[in-house]
């Protein structure tokens, strides 16, 4: 039987840290292993771009409150942050892509935790 997904109005920028990313971890915390955790890596729900050039553009205003995000997501102390974080920073420490399209496979409504 053929399943129809319904598709969301939401578009999505799919993260994962890349080795710089690590380094840092690491000098905060020498000798931790961080691999498993850092693995899976975050999807964040963006409003329903049509084109990846909106959502490119979209990304270039918003970096650092997403960068921030994943450094307040391991240590909310900012003094440990690096500082005076860039696009092109953002670019080697993370790995991303853009997916115009999200279709939901499940029945009911998206609850928000």
């Amino acid at each position: 039987m053929l399943q129809y997904y319904e598709n969301l109005k939401r578009t999505a920028l799919v993260l994962k840290p890349k080795q710089p990313f690590l380094d840092w971890l690491l000098s905060v915390e020498p000798g931790e292993d961080f691999l498993d955790e850092l693995k899976d890596g975050d999807v964040y729900l963006l409003s329903g771009y049509e084109e990846v050039s909106q959502m490119q553009n979209w990304l270039k205003r918003n970096f650092d409150s997403i960068f921030t995000d994943q450094l307040n997501n391991w240590y909310t102390d900012e003094a440990l942050w690096p500082q005076n974080r860039t696009m092109e920073m953002f670019n080697e420490w993370f790995e991303y892509s853009l997916c115009t399209t999200i279709l939901d496979t499940q029945k009911g409504r998206i609850e928000k935790a």
